[in-house]
């Protein structure tokens, strides 16, 4: 994850972690628009090299004895960029049963992504609901609740990846609240069976509970801040 000059003093915190993130958002988007518009270019590779500032190419790399993760040129390498993109943008097939279980394990993933399913559910049989703006943001922020909870998982424990598990984390606990705040907004606007709609708001404050308790106790683990 760091450079060949990484000490110990180096290990990022929270806050660091979070405008790395932002920033690989951003670059992110930036790079799948850019292969949306030229993927059919026979310049594409270097047009999209241009515009994302990438300087040179992988065939001209001098570090290619090493690993890319271990490779401290990596930062401004094109390929690695592209690898990380993808990483991200998506979802990882190759991951062994040990990573599916141990995610599984964990609460705050378990019930978010049962509110995920149940939402999910609920709204789609409901004629002219479904297609509710508010409806598909409060289905759609309960989806990337677990998604960020088993993204920090992916990063791990370790000293130099925690706070970049609880960042992941603290992106979770965003979400389910906005999960909250648009379902209450249906609630007052769309007519349901009587209860169902505050049942639902209900289970997504608990899960929101869930995801604090989550990051709280990932924090514990920060003994070196």
């Amino acid at each position: 994850m760091k450079d060949k000059d990484y000490c110990e003093d180096d290990d990022w915190n929270e806050e660091e972690w979070e405008r790395f993130l932002q920033k690989a958002d951003v670059r992110t988007a930036k790079y799948l628009e850019l292969f949306e518009t030229l993927q059919s270019h026979p310049d594409c590779d270097d047009l999209i090299a241009k515009e994302m500032g990438w300087s040179h190419k992988y065939g001209n790399c001098n570090y290619n004895d090493e690993s890319c993760d271990n490779c401290w040129g990596k930062n401004e390498c094109r390929i690695y960029e592209i690898n990380q993109i993808f990483d991200n943008a998506i979802e990882n097939n190759e991951a062994t049963e040990s990573d599916i279980e141990g995610v599984k394990n964990i609460t705050a993933y378990k019930k978010s992504y049962e509110l995920y399913i149940k939402l999910s559910r609920y709204f789609k049989n409901r004629k002219g609901v479904d297609t509710d703006e508010d409806v598909l943001s409060a289905v759609s922020a309960s989806s990337i609740v677990p998604a960020k909870i088993a993204g920090g998982h992916g990063m791990g424990y370790e000293r130099d990846s925690l706070c970049g598990n609880i960042a992941n984390c603290k992106r979770a606990l965003r979400n389910i609240r906005m999960c909250v705040y648009l379902l209450e907004i249906i609630s007052a606007k769309l007519t349901f069976p009587e209860g169902d709609i505050n049942v639902l708001i209900s289970e997504a404050i608990k899960v929101e509970r869930e995801v604090l308790s989550r990051i709280e106790d990932l924090r514990t683990r920060v003994w070196w801040r």
